[in-house]
């Protein structure tokens, strides 16, 4: 979506650019004092030009329109004090989970989905395993650990942690000999 908003964004941009150039070039008398009247009268009953109009005020609604959205940071109520309430981003919360999987578990490229329920959050982890080792039994650490450790660290409850694993990866370093 970021993609299209941005080639979207790009061609609005280069028709401004044109249009600011030829009514420049009309302002300054260097175009024909007919040529914008003569534009607007070739455009009317021209069902072709209409529709490239309309398209084109769609681009330009579709450009400015996350200027309108009240896009909030989403977050996570934690406490409320008399100095008033504690809340944890999203993003903050992922940043948590991400440095937590990581540094216990072999388990890279993580996507992170939160989704706040009645019963607590719900956690999907998505990501790379490195083994050796059994990957239910990993996947079961990386569960309980994740679990206390968020619920310990921020208070929020936890109410099911969801992984699903996109690839394992043989983690091929054979342990050195020790004499």
């Amino acid at each position: 979506m970021k993609i299209i908003r941005n080639i979207v964004s790009f061609i609005s941009a280069l028709i401004l650019i044109v249009l600011t150039i030829v009514f420049s070039l009309y302002s300054f008398g260097l175009l024909s004092a007919n040529f914008i009247p003569n534009l607007i009268l070739r455009s009317y009953n021209n069902w072709q030009l209409g529709a490239v109009y309309l398209l084109l005020l769609l681009g330009a609604l579709f450009v400015i329109y996350p200027y309108f959205t009240d896009e909030k940071f989403k977050s996570t109520h934690l406490l409320s004090s008399e100095s008033g309430d504690i809340t944890i981003t999203v993003s903050a919360l992922s940043n948590l989970i991400k440095d937590r999987v990581k540094t216990k578990e072999k388990f890279n490229d993580i996507k992170i989905k939160l989704k706040e329920q009645e019963a607590g959050l719900k956690i999907t982890l998505n990501g790379k395993l490195t083994v050796p080792g059994d990957i239910t039994s990993i996947s079961e650490n990386i569960q309980r650990d994740l679990k206390k450790y968020i619920e310990d660290t921020t208070g929020i409850q936890v109410s099911k942690i969801q992984i699903r694993i996109d690839a394992v990866k043989k983690d091929d370093k054979l342990p050195e000999k020790v004499e």
